[in-house]
């Protein structure tokens, strides 16, 4: 047994020689003893160290030595040990098929990507907040440092004006306060100042100009922040009018009217491009070498200079340098210098045209301005010819500045929408600001175009496919018959194709495609986005005002939007005007009536739309005094008479809106306007049936109402004092009836019983005694509605006033009283029937006591 361990044992050994001597992992090997091992590790320890290590770390080294490991070696080998996880280590098996572990997979993707969204969304919904919170902040610090802001006025909280006011009280100085106030901006203070100077001076047949008086209020108070500001844009809104207004056309000139508008939107262009010449100029004198000679063809070529610095050497500084020529031509049409194109055209040279025509480009030029149509019935095919050979010739190797702008001025010349198409789209470069690109088609335009040359898509571009094969003059392209002509619809419609964030910096400068909606025509589709995209919530008092100045100016008249140009316009300009006009409603009544009364006139005017909205301004601001004026004429010294100065037109509009109150149940409102409207007679009768209802509901106390109530009746009686028919007097009694009745009540209240039986007294239609029964019974039915609905109250009060008086009354006065209880017996059996069950019962109980 000993020797089969000893014999196991050896081969051991050599194996693991066998093992050492193979040295699959590099391990080092061992060449001394134990002894000699303890004794170098020791002496190792002490030159290395001056702190011993702990007797486990010493006991793990002697292991690793005794089994043939470099301890430090195996320490770095673990340091840098990477442990990389599977699949089965991240998702857990717990399946038997591989169909199961798919599904299993499957879900915990799912699950994942539902966590990830989660996260995602979390954080989207922060950021939002986190905005919302400091947009709100930024608007209650805005309206904090407004509320402290010095006010000379009403507080801004008690802005309760819902009272009545008659006379001379009015709310014109609580306006003026108002308007100042924290609730308003200076900028909309000075918008409304300008609106209310309009409607004054359109109704003193005075002449104002809307857009300089926008113009000059917005940019007195707007902010400064933005690259292009609004007041810009009422410059460019006047210049693009100035034309058509120094002429004298109006919107009914049709497209004579649309011409006149496009030659401003070029005239502004022309002057905003001098001034960034001269900029220009100024920044890069070296460059320019602008000298002093007043002459502007110098300032032309010096801004050539600057613009081609980097194409060489050119005419202008040496002989034989890059032909600038037409280049010049073409800038001094885009800076509006006629007289220096001119000059300049002198030095233009096209032999093929001279050859061809026997005219040169300056006579060319002078024709074409004088008369630009006829100048395209006569030369028009040859310049198209022209614009194509030049297109056919174009190549990039050669110096562009002469080709380039030799076809620019041919295409204007010729009207050729499909030329300049095309080159642009060979050199991008040629012109780089949207103005040079604005400019240029508004000088292709034609707003009259002929019928054969206004085909379909005579307004769009060509591109390509302008010439065939051959290279020889293409039928499409309007050989023969010139250029098909470039609508204003075409070029809306090109415009309109690629929406308002192209044009506006993704919108952080929307004023930017205002200005081109404001340069193409497009007015209407202009107030749309101004009050209705979401980019333009900032301008939107800018958008209302701006309607207002196109209706004063007429342009709202003239239908320059085209619907196919970019969809139809839903827009209610007097829908948006009458919202804004409500701000004021309970603030300042005549400043509501203003924007009220505009948005009537926008919305097609008419006795109609004014009524309405002047019922819905008396129904909500109840400042009757204000509006209609303190009596005497029709509506005299009322804000109303402003915009409806003749009397019998404002008799007709009163009566429309006081039957329109009195049928939807507004009684108020109807009693003033048939005041104003000096028809006392049907007011009288809708104070008689309101100072009737409020008797029974006050039991004759004198109340806020009634007072009023009572002080328009007199006003009406007083009025009709004179009238000669029944009808009138009989009114008047009822007021003076229902006078009695609310007293007689007002007593009863105080307990002052003897005086009830006074007033009682002066009832006409009430007996005292048993010969007036029959006279009292007629005069029963002749009473007016409003009286006869209080008969159960005074009966009632009357019955009770007697049994108040029975207790103490003497024998005379018994004998009084027990008159009177006969009388209401007889009186009361043949009454009308809508008499109360309660009145017969008191007047019962009367006759059982005096029985």
């Amino acid at each position: 047994m000993a020797a089969v361990e000893q014999t196991d044992w050896l081969s051991l050994v050599h194996q693991t020689h066998d093992l050492v001597a193979q040295n699959r992992h590099g391990y080092p090997k061992v060449q001394r003893d134990l002894t000699g091992l303890l004794q170098s590790s020791q002496s190792a320890r002490a030159r290395t160290s001056r702190v011993r290590s702990q007797a486990e770390q010493a006991a793990a080294t002697r292991l690793l030595a005794l089994q043939g490991f470099d301890a430090g070696r195996l320490n770095q080998d673990v340091a840098t040990l990477e442990l990389q996880p599977t699949v089965e280590d991240v998702f857990h098996a717990d399946t038997a098929s591989v169909e199961e572990y798919l599904q299993q997979i499957q879900e915990m993707t799912i699950l994942t990507a539902i966590q990830e969204a989660q996260q995602d969304t979390i954080m989207s919904f922060e950021r939002y907040m986190s905005d919302c919170m400091s947009r709100d902040w930024a608007n209650d610090k805005q309206g904090l440092f407004s509320s402290v802001a010095p006010f000379t006025g009403l507080g801004g909280g008690a802005t309760s004006t819902g009272g009545l006011s008659f006379g001379s009280i009015t709310r014109a100085d609580v306006a003026s306060a108002f308007a100042g106030g924290a609730k308003s901006s200076p900028k909309e203070q000075a918008y409304v100042s300008v609106v209310k100077q309009l409607n004054e001076a359109a109704a003193q047949g005075k002449q104002m100009d809307p857009i300089t008086a926008f113009g000059a209020a917005c940019e007195q108070y707007e902010d400064k922040t933005p690259e292009t500001l609004m007041s810009a844009c009422w410059k460019l809104l006047g210049d693009v009018l100035a034309v058509a207004q120094s002429r004298g056309i109006s919107p009914s000139d049709g497209s004579e009217y649309s011409d006149a508008l496009l030659q401003g939107g070029r005239n502004h262009l022309q002057a905003g491009f001098a001034v960034h010449m001269r900029g220009v100029i100024s920044r890069h004198r070296s460059a320019a070498q602008r000298g002093a000679d007043p002459d502007q063809l110098r300032d032309v070529q010096a801004y050539l200079a600057v613009r081609f610095r980097d194409k060489g050497t050119l005419d202008l500084q040496a002989p034989g340098g890059l032909d600038t020529t037409w280049a010049q031509v073409y800038y001094s049409l885009r800076a509006g210098w006629i007289d220096v194109a001119l000059k300049a055209a002198e030095r233009a040279v096209d032999v093929t045209q001279s050859r061809a025509s026997n005219i040169s480009v300056k006579q060319l030029l002078q024709h074409w301005l004088q008369d630009a149509a006829g100048f395209r019935q006569k030369h028009g095919a040859r310049m198209v010819q022209e614009c194509e050979r030049l297109l056919q010739g174009y190549s990039h190797k050669q110096s562009q500045l002469k080709q380039d702008y030799q076809l620019l001025v041919y295409a204007l010349l010729a009207g050729d929408n499909r030329s300049v198409d095309s080159l642009i789209k060979l050199n991008p470069s040629l012109l780089p600001t949207m103005e040079d690109y604005i400019w240029i088609k508004l000088s292709l335009v034609n707003t009259n175009p002929p019928a054969a040359a206004a085909g379909v898509g005579g307004g769009g571009s060509s591109g390509s496919g302008l010439y065939n094969i051959s290279g020889s003059f293409s039928p499409s392209s309007g050989g023969g018959l010139g250029a098909p002509a470039y609508t204003l619809a075409g070029w809306q419609s090109e415009l309109n194709r690629w929406g308002p964030k192209y044009y506006s910096k993704e919108g952080k400068e929307p004023l930017l495609f205002l200005t081109v909606l404001l340069l193409s025509l497009q007015f209407k589709r202009a107030l749309s986005f101004l009050l209705k995209a979401d980019m333009t919530k900032a301008y939107r008092l800018d958008g209302i005002h701006l309607a207002i100045a196109l209706h004063f100016t007429g342009v709202l008249q003239v239908n320059t939007d085209e619907p196919l140009a970019g969809g139809p316009i839903e827009l209610d300009l007097g829908a948006q005007l009458a919202a804004f006009g409500r701000r004021y409603v309970t603030i300042d009544s005549t400043t509501a009536l203003h924007y009220y009364m505009l948005a009537a006139a926008v919305s097609g005017g008419g006795v109609k739309e004014q009524g309405r909205l002047f019922r819905e301004l008396l129904v909500h601001s109840k400042d009757y005094g204000t509006l209609l004026g303190g009596g005497g004429a029709l509506g005299s010294g009322g804000a109303i008479q402003v915009f409806v100065r003749d009397p019998v037109l404002r008799q007709q509009l009163f009566e429309y809106v006081a039957y329109d109150c009195q049928i939807n149940q507004q009684p108020d409102e109807a009693r003033e306007l048939y005041m104003a409207a000096q028809k006392p007679r049907a007011a009288l009768k809708i104070i008689n049936q309101q100072l009737s209802a409020e008797i029974h509901a006050s039991k004759g106390a004198m109340t806020e109402l009634m007072s009023v109530l009572i002080s328009r009746g007199q006003a009406a009686v007083e009025a009709i004092s004179a009238a000669p028919d029944a009808a009138s007097r009989r009114d008047a009694d009822a007021f003076k009836q229902l006078q009695l009745i609310r007293q007689l009540l007002e007593l009863a209240g105080k307990r002052q019983w003897d005086r009830v039986l006074q007033v009682a007294a002066k009832l006409i239609f009430l007996p005292s005694e048993r010969a007036r029964i029959d006279v009292c019974r007629l005069e029963v039915k002749q009473l007016d509605d409003s009286v006869r609905e209080r008969m159960s109250d005074v009966l009632e009060t009357v019955a009770q006033a007697i049994l108040q008086l029975r207790a103490n009354a003497d024998h005379t006065m018994m004998s009084l009283l027990q008159e009177r209880v006969a009388c209401l017996k007889v009186f009361v059996l043949d009454l009308d029937p809508t008499i109360a069950p309660t009145v017969y019962e008191s007047i019962n109980a009367c006759v059982r006591e005096f029985s």
